[in-house]
């Protein structure tokens, strides 16, 4: 079973619960995300992918950029990522066999201008 983004601990099946976490996990990074200005000024878009491992506790360690499409737009989505530990709330730990463990998640952040 894999972690899930707080909140969604009441709603009814697994799939149910992970739609949930994904949608309140998309609207956490886009509320937190700057788009930095530098790369706003010289039309930088792209997706980030940042790597992180959700621990049996359902903290967040181990942040790491795995693609950053530059001028600041990675370290933005990095940044995001690891305020995760400030916000109240703990990922739901991914599970196996019934026991919570260490699980190595993988997230790509949009970048895209509106235009």
């Amino acid at each position: 079973q894999m972690p899930r983004f707080p909140g969604c601990e009441n709603e009814g099946s697994d799939a149910e619960k992970k739609k949930c976490a994904d949608n309140k996990l998309l609207q956490y990074i886009y509320k937190n995300l700057k788009y930095p200005a530098i790369a706003r000024e010289n039309g930088v878009e792209g997706t980030a992918v940042i790597r992180f491992v959700v621990e049996k506790d359902g903290s967040v360690t181990d942040v790491n950029l795995v693609r950053d499409p530059g001028a600041g737009t990675g370290t933005a989505a990095q940044k995001v990522v690891e305020a995760m530990n400030n916000m109240g709330a703990k990922w739901t730990p991914g599970k196996q066999r019934g026991r919570a463990v260490k699980v190595l998640y993988t997230l790509p952040v949009k970048f895209k201008l509106e235009g």
